[in-house]
């Protein structure tokens, strides 16, 4: 399987972009009571675009929405009132500096394949990062009850291997623990165009639930939709292919409204096909109350 972050010559193009197209099909009814949406009022609805950057694409403004809204003072209770946390592929850290302002006694492990030059200027006491692949993964987990990934998954050769690897260490050690990963969905193949292995469908995530998660506390949440996607297309997928412009900085103020708009009527259309991105949260070795579940 070609990686779409390389360069590739015309026939590796053409053959990643037809076997994800093919592989991204889906003509299965997504009925699984394991779907949520993210379920905001108005007045929350607001306040989480307000936490998000102007110039953000779309996916990216729902991806740290959901951040934002997770309960994370129940969640930490579960774990003693200490989450230590492991981010694999974090790229410069950005999740872990976010988490930090969120999370009471948090610790962050940032993980990648290569380093970056913000890791020097975000280390202090909560705050560490290392150099590894995500095929190390065993490496870095033993002392933790928290991984997550963002963004970061499609580009793992060995996705499965990764789930893996993670699941088992888990099921061995009989810990409480909790795994969140936000995942491309398969729009993304057209917004994003050559980047990473690979994105996933609605049965993608299924096919994960079904091997890894389905006898864990598992929830898969819709972010985004089809109108996201299309104001993601409009600003900048076909502005950067057709002229190589960002419109989002040529439109900042139209730009805001169009996409802020896009996710407010996103909300109302829930399907998780439409997506674009998805967010899994899986609860391992505890029993969650209903209230918590409720607000996850």
């Amino acid at each position: 399987m070609f990686n779409g972050d390389y360069k590739l010559n015309f026939i590796q193009k053409f053959i990643w972009l037809i076997s994800n197209f093919v592989n991204n099909l889906d003509f299965r009814q997504n009925k699984h009571s394991y779907w949520r949406n993210l379920n905001l009022n108005s007045k929350q609805l607001n306040f989480l675009l307000s936490k998000t950057d102007d110039l953000s694409s779309p996916s990216r403004k729902v991806c740290d929405m959901f951040w934002h809204k997770l309960p994370w003072i129940e969640i930490s209770k579960i774990f003693g009132g200490n989450l230590n946390s492991v981010e694999i592929g974090c790229g410069p850290g950005r999740y872990g500096k976010k988490l930090e302002k969120l999370i009471k006694n948090f610790s962050y492990l940032g993980c990648d394949i290569k380093s970056y030059p913000e890791w020097k200027l975000r280390t202090n006491k909560n705050i560490t990062f290392k150099k590894m692949n995500s095929d190390q993964v065993l490496d870095v987990i033993e002392k933790k009850n928290f991984i997550f990934t963002q963004s970061a998954v499609e580009h793992f050769q060995n996705d499965h291997l990764f789930f893996k690897n993670i699941q088992d260490y888990i099921n061995n050690s009989k810990k409480p623990f909790l795994q969140i990963h936000l995942l491309p969905s398969s729009f993304c193949l057209w917004k994003y165009l050559m980047h990473g292995y690979r994105q996933y469908s609605a049965f993608k995530i299924h096919q994960l639930y079904e091997k890894f998660w389905k006898k864990q506390n598992f929830i898969a949440v819709s972010l985004g939709g089809k109108n996201s996607n299309f104001v993601h297309l409009k600003y900048i997928t076909l502005p950067m292919v057709l002229g190589k412009i960002d419109k989002r900085k040529l439109y900042e103020a139209k730009y805001k409204v169009e996409s802020e708009n896009a996710i407010k009527h996103d909300l109302k259309l829930f399907n998780p096909k439409n997506a674009s991105f998805y967010a899994l949260v899986i609860f391992s070795n505890i029993t969650l109350s209903k209230k918590l579940f409720s607000q996850l």
